[in-house]
């Protein structure tokens, strides 16, 4: 008796061990491979970024004219100066020039010539 039931427990579990190998557990063993794109580089050649304007250590925000000053006089009559390095200043109402805000980002000045220039160009302005 004991022989008939090991005998069936072991048939049993042969037919469990065949029934289960024979189903695929692996999900991607039943899926068709989709054949992959291959797409070469394109061969595009970007400019590099111009380099960023140069920083100058230290140039005045407000100049006063001296012999030899050149001053111009734009389309809508203001009077302007531009340096060699290729700041541009305008004409206040002191007679004084002005650098332009345009400017103001590449130089270094100190805090008193700021609120200096800063104060002309709320006049002007209003």
């Amino acid at each position: 008796m004991k022989r008939t039931f090991i005998l069936s427990a072991t048939a049993v579990v042969m037919l469990l061990v065949t029934f289960t190998s024979c189903k695929s557990s692996r999900v991607w063993a039943t899926k068709k491979k989709e054949p992959k794109e291959y797409r070469e580089p394109e061969t595009t050649y970007r400019r590099p970024a111009p380099p960023p304007p140069p920083r100058y250590s230290y140039v005045s925000l407000i100049i006063t004219p001296t012999p030899g000053f050149v001053m111009r006089q734009n389309n809508s009559g203001k009077f302007y100066h531009k340096t060699e390095q290729g700041f541009l200043y305008w004409k206040g109402h002191d007679n004084r020039f002005y650098l332009d805000r345009s400017h103001l980002g590449r130089v270094n000045y100190n805090k008193w010539e700021y609120d200096e220039w800063k104060r002309y160009s709320r006049e002007s302005n209003g």
